[in-house]
C-alpha cells in the first residue's frame, strides 16, 4: 500500500472517530433542542460536569459502574436544571431561556472549577491501545470501538423514540406542546426525562472523548456546546440519525483540513461546510421544516 493511500485511509478513520464522538454529544443536544427549539447553552458544561464525576468515581469503583453512575447523576442534574431553570421561563420570549441557560452553564462551570480546578487533568485511557495491521495499514482498536459504540447508541435511542410510550409522547410534544398537553400527555414529566436522557448521552460522549485523548478540561464545556449545536444543525434538528451524520461530517471535515491544509484552519473548514449545507438545505440534511400554524 502506497504511503499516500495509507495516510488518506488513516485520516479517514480518524475523522470517523472524531465525528462519532461529536455525534454522541450532538444526539443529547438534539433531544433537548427539538422539544422547545431553545438553544441549550448548559449542555456542554453539563456533560463536562458529568465527565468530571466519572473521573472521580473511576478511582474507587469498577469502570462500568462508574460510567453508569456518572450518567445517572448527570441525568438527575439535567432534570433539576429543567425544573429550576427552564420550566419557569418555558413560554417567555426566546432570549429569556437562553440567558437562563447561560446562567446554569456558568454555575456548573464554577462548581466544577472549585472541585476539580481550572487546569486540564489527565483522564484514564481505558480504551484499548492495540491495532490491526492490513497491508501496512494500521487500524487502531480504539477508533473502531468509538465508531461502533456511537452507532449502537444512536440506533438504540432511535428505536426507543419510535417504539415506546416515552418516544411517542416526545414526538407529540415536538409537534405541538400545547396540543400534547390538551391530549393528556404529562409534559412536565416527559420533558425532564428528555433533559435527563440528553445529559446521559452527553456524558457517554464526554467520557469516551476524554479517554480517547487522555485529558479533561473545564474548557471542553463551551467547545461541546458549539460542536453539538453545529452537528445537530447540520444533520437536522429532531433527527438522531441526522445528528449522527452531522457529527461525522464535522469530524471528517476538520480532520481532513488538519491533515492536508493546516491544523490552524480545521475549525474554520468544518464550519464552512456547515454553512454551505445550510444555505442549500436550511432544515439540515435529514431535518424537516417546522411549520408554524396560526
Amino acid at each position: 500500500m502506497s504511503e499516500n493511500l495509507n495516510y488518506f485511509l488513516q485520516t479517514t478513520i480518524n475523522g470517523f472517530s472524531v465525528g462519532s464522538m461529536y455525534s454522541m454529544i450532538a444526539v443529547g443536544y438534539s433531544m433537548v433542542y427539538s422539544l422547545l427549539y431553545q438553544i441549550n447553552f448548559a449542555h456542554g458544561d453539563l456533560y463536562v460536569f458529568g465527565t468530571f464525576i466519572a473521573f472521580s468515581l473511576i478511582s474507587f469503583m469498577p469502570l462500568p459502574f462508574a460510567i453508569l453512575s456518572a450518567g445517572l447523576l448527570t441525568a438527575l442534574i439535567g432534570m433539576t436544571i429543567e425544573r429550576t431553570v427552564y420550566r419557569p421561563v418555558r413560554y417567555a420570549n426566546r432570549i429569556v431561556p437562553m440567558i437562563s441557560a447561560l446562567g446554569a452553564a456558568l454555575v456548573l462551570r464554577t462548581i466544577a472549577q472549585v472541585i476539580w480546578g481550572a487546569e486540564a487533568i489527565a483522564f484514564p485511557t481505558f480504551l484499548p491501545k492495540g491495532y490491526w495491521e492490513v497491508s501496512g495499514f494500521r487500524i487502531f482498536q480504539k477508533n473502531i470501538i468509538v465508531i461502533v459504540l456511537s452507532s449502537v447508541l444512536v440506533v438504540a435511542l432511535t428505536q426507543v423514540m419510535r417504539h415506546t410510550k416515552l418516544g411517542r409522547a416526545t414526538q407529540c410534544i415536538v409537534e405541538n406542546i400545547s396540543t400534547a398537553s390538551l391530549m393528556g400527555i404529562p409534559i412536565n414529566k416527559i420533558i425532564p426525562l428528555i433533559y435527563g436522557l440528553g445529559g446521559f448521552f452527553g456524558v457517554i460522549g464526554g467520557i469516551v472523548y476524554s479517554s480517547f485523548y487522555g485529558v479533561i478540561s473545564i474548557d471542553m464545556g463551551i467547545w461541546g456546546t458549539i460542536k453539538a449545536w453545529a452537528a445537530a444543525m447540520l444533520g437536522g434538528v429532531g433527527s438522531f440519525y441526522g445528528a449522527f451524520i452531522g457529527g461525522l461530517i464535522l469530524g471528517l471535515s476538520e480532520t481532513f483540513a488538519g491533515a492536508y491544509l493546516s491544523s490552524a484552519h480545521k475549525e474554520a473548514i468544518g464550519y464552512i461546510v456547515i454553512v454551505l449545507v445550510l444555505v442549500f438545505k436550511p432544515s439540515g440534511l435529514l431535518g424537516k421544516k417546522k411549520v408554524e400554524k396560526v
